[in-house]
C-alpha cells in the first residue's frame, strides 16, 4: 500500500489557492450534486463527528481561525465540510460484508466514476486496479480493521495527464491520447498530478476517513528539481505491463518525459537506460 507515517499537521493542506479552488468546487457541487454527495442515514453521526474534526483543524491554520461550518437546513453535512476544504473526502464504515463506503464528497476525481462507488465495499471500489485482488484486497482489509485512531497515515499516488483540470472526467480515461504530445513539448504540455492521500480513524464512531488532495505541476517545474524528476522517470519506467495499461497517459507520458529530461540535460542517460 506504500503508507507512511501521518503528523496530523499536514492532515489537511492549505496553501494560496484555496480561494479559487473552493470557488471551483463549490460550483462542481452546485451543478453535480447528485454525482459528488452521498451519506447514508447510519452515516450521519460519523459526518457530524468528521465536521469538527475538520473545523477543529483549519483552525489551527494562520487566517482561519474563526472559520465555521455553513450548515444549512436540508444540506448533508459531508456537503458543508467538503466545501470548507480542497480535499475530495470518503468515510468508510465496518459492516458484515466489509468497509463500506457509506459517504462522500468527491468533486474532483482522477477519471473514476463516483456515483457506482457510493455504498459499495472496498472491493467493489478498487475492482479495475489491476492487482488489486492477488495484491491488496486482503491486505488493504486487515490494514483498515488495524488502523488505529493514533496512527494515521498518508501515501501518493501519481498521474501524468494533458488535462490539468482539476476534475477529471472518467470518460477521459477511454479516450485516444493526444498525437500532438511529444518529446519536444511534453514540460509545457503535460502535468503531473499528485494525489495526496491520508487515512484516520474517527475517536468515536470508529469510522475510517479517506481524503484525496489534488496537487499540480507542469513537468517543466517539476525538472527544476532534478532529483525529484529522476524519482519520477524512474518509478514510471518500472511499471508492471497491466498497470501501465490502466494507466495508459502516465506510462507513454512518463517514457516521453524520459526522452525529454535526457535529451535536455536534466537527467544522466547512464542512469536511465
Amino acid at each position: 500500500m506504500g503508507v507512511r507515517p501521518l503528523n496530523l499537521d499536514q492532515w489537511l493542506l492549505v496553501d494560496e489557492d484555496r480561494a479559487a479552488d473552493l470557488n471551483e468546487i463549490g460550483a462542481l457541487i452546485d451543478n453535480h450534486r447528485d454525482e459528488i454527495i452521498y451519506c447514508e442515514p447510519s452515516a450521519v453521526t460519523a459526518c457530524q463527528e468528521l465536521a469538527v474534526e475538520v473545523v477543529e483543524h483549519l483552525r489551527g491554520v494562520s487566517g482561519l481561525n474563526t472559520i465555521e461550518l455553513d450548515q444549512q437546513p436540508g444540506i448533508p453535512v459531508i456537503e458543508s465540510t467538503r466545501r470548507l476544504v480542497q480535499e475530495d473526502i470518503c468515510l468508510l464504515q465496518r459492516r458484515s460484508e466489509g468497509w463500506v463506503m457509506t459517504a462522500c464528497a468527491v468533486a474532483i476525481p482522477t477519471q473514476w466514476d463516483v456515483p457506482s462507488k457510493f455504498g459499495t465495499t472496498l472491493d467493489s471500489i478498487h475492482e479495475p486496479v489491476p492487482r488489486y485482488d492477488s495484491d491488496l484486497s486482503h491486505l488493504m482489509g486487515t490494514f483498515f480493521d488495524r488502523l488505529r485512531v493514533d496512527r494515521p497515515v498518508w501515501r501518493a499516488n501519481r498521474t501524468l495527464t494533458d488535462d490539468p483540470s482539476l476534475r477529471l472526467a472518467p470518460h477521459r480515461r477511454h479516450e485516444p491520447l493526444r498525437q500532438d504530445v511529444t518529446s519536444t513539448n511534453i514540460a509545457e504540455r503535460v502535468w503531473l498530478r499528485v494525489e495526496y492521500q491520508t487515512l484516520r480513524r474517527l475517536p468515536q464512531t470508529e469510522a475510517i476517513v479517506f481524503t484525496i488532495r489534488i496537487l499540480r505541476q507542469q513537468i517543466a517545474s517539476v525538472a527544476e528539481h532534478p532529483t525529484a524528476l529522476g524519482e519520477l522517470v524512474q518509478s514510471l519506467s518500472k511499471l508492471p505491463k497491466d498497470v501501465r495499461g490502466y494507466k495508459d497517459s502516465t506510462a507513454v507520458y512518463g517514457s516521453l518525459v524520459k526522452q525529454w529530461a535526457i535529451s535536455n540535460g536534466y537527467l544522466d542517460p547512464k542512469k536511465y537506460e
